[in-house]
């Protein structure tokens, strides 16, 4: 009876491994995101965004994805806070800080849109000096 027992518990213990690991990290699903975005299916670059996020909602990439994915659809609003939540995470996000703006331009909020703006040109131009003092 224990010799049973004991081979049916390999077995599940194998099936439950096995699963784990055909199982994508949120990262693979943020590059299915990009991939399916650069093939135009935009779609299912929404779906891997979100998936990405539900995963790990720390997950910056995944939320800046999803927010231009947003956009596109025109669903302003959800871009908004998308790209928040990567701000939220990543305050020196710069990237996130200009579509933020981006965003805001599009729904006609001009002095939104500015602040993002000016916060992106911000956190840019320190990033460029630090990278310019880098190199040799």
């Amino acid at each position: 009876m224990s010799r049973l027992l004991l081979k049916f518990s390999v077995i599940i213990l194998t099936g439950l491994i096995l699963t784990q690991c055909g199982e994508k990290t949120s990262a693979q699903y943020v590059q299915e995101g990009i991939d399916y975005s650069n093939a135009g299916n935009y779609d299912s670059a929404g779906e891997s965004f979100l998936t990405a996020v539900e995963k790990d909602p720390k997950n910056i990439d995944g939320h800046y994805g999803l927010g231009g994915i947003y956009n596109l659809e025109k669903k302003y609003e959800d871009a908004e806070k998308s790209f928040k939540s990567a701000i939220q995470i990543d305050p020196t996000h710069y990237n996130a800080w200009y579509s933020l703006g981006y965003t805001y331009e599009l729904m006609g909020r001009k002095e939104d849109s500015e602040k993002s703006y000016e916060k992106y040109r911000r956190l840019k131009g320190k990033m460029d000096s630090i990278m310019n003092k880098e190199k040799p």
